[in-house]
């Protein structure tokens, strides 16, 4: 169940597709942890979706202690009838991962995934009376809804956490860009008239360029994949982005984590060099995203 021969050939016939995928690069690390383990673990997956992450590891390496051990969490009533359907070996939940007296319910386990599922907690802190999201409040409670995850996983056990990551130069650094063509400047304008969580300023420069700054930036590039598109009626919504590298490790060693990996991922790298050219020197586009695991010590 856990022999390295037969997770290559699952991952070959199963999931090559997600080659390069930040959702790969999560269902790697985490078979790496449950064959390192030898035998099966329990998972907790908060923000499932349709499971994809947790129901390939439990499909191709198994579950402990019978049935359902493993649990998914979402507030998607569509995604989760999918994830029910597709993987009846998982207990799915419809409910708030943040919830205390749910995760308590529900014991301790040996792998907590967060991908991409922290960032909702933060775009959730968006203040209609100021027209943007309250960082402090939503930076408050990141804080608060990680420590009430922690409390979930064995001493020993692990999470492994994917998400957005701010940059680390200050924010308000002007970054000057250009157009790559008259589409991919629309998209900007459409991106810079319709995305809510933060008011996008910038400046109208002479040709096909603009300046705005570093945060702006960041949050225009990992969503360009979206405009466009029928998702973006969502992503529109939300920010990726909310802390830093060391905002990150803060929030995992003051929960008694220990970072194990910590890895800079831009999967859209190649997407984002035929939307626009950066023409301040010095700057580069940003991390796109972050894969961390970290084990819980004592």
């Amino acid at each position: 169940m856990n022999n390295d021969s037969f997770w290559n050939f699952y991952w070959e016939t199963r999931l090559q597709h997600l080659q390069g995928q930040g959702k790969g690069e999560v269902i790697l690390q985490s078979s790496r942890l449950i064959r390192a383990a030898n035998q099966p673990i329990r998972i907790l997956e908060a923000g499932c979706g349709e499971a994809q992450i947790i129901g390939s590891l439990v499909d191709a390496h198994g579950s402990p202690e019978g049935e359902q051990a493993s649990v998914g969490i979402d507030r998607d009533l569509t995604a989760l009838a999918v994830a029910r359907k597709t993987y009846p070996s998982i207990r799915f939940l419809t409910g708030d991962f943040t919830d205390t007296e749910l995760l308590q319910s529900l014991g301790k386990f040996d792998l907590l995934l967060l991908v991409n599922a922290l960032h909702h907690v933060f775009s959730d802190a968006y203040d209609p009376s100021i027209g943007e999201i309250d960082v402090p409040k939503g930076k408050a409670n990141l804080h608060t809804s990680f420590a009430t995850l922690a409390q979930s996983v064995k001493p020993g056990g692990y999470v492994i956490l994917f998400d957005g990551l701010e940059a680390d130069i200050p924010l308000d650094t002007p970054v000057q860009i250009q157009f790559q063509s008259p589409e991919a400047q629309g998209k900007f304008q459409t991106f810079a008239r319709e995305y809510l969580p933060f008011r996008i300023q910038y400046q109208l420069n002479t040709g096909d360029s603009v300046t705005l700054s570093m945060r702006n930036f960041t949050r225009y590039v990992t969503k360009i994949i979206f405009l466009g598109k029928p998702l973006w009626k969502r992503e529109r919504q939300e920010s990726y982005q909310y802390f830093n590298e060391s905002e990150m490790h803060t929030m995992l060693t003051r929960n008694g984590f220990d970072i194990q990996e910590f890895r800079l991922l831009s999967v859209d790298y190649d997407h984002w060099l035929q939307e626009v050219r950066i023409l301040t020197p010095g700057v580069d586009f940003p991390p796109e995203h972050v894969l961390i695991t970290a084990q819980k010590t004592g």
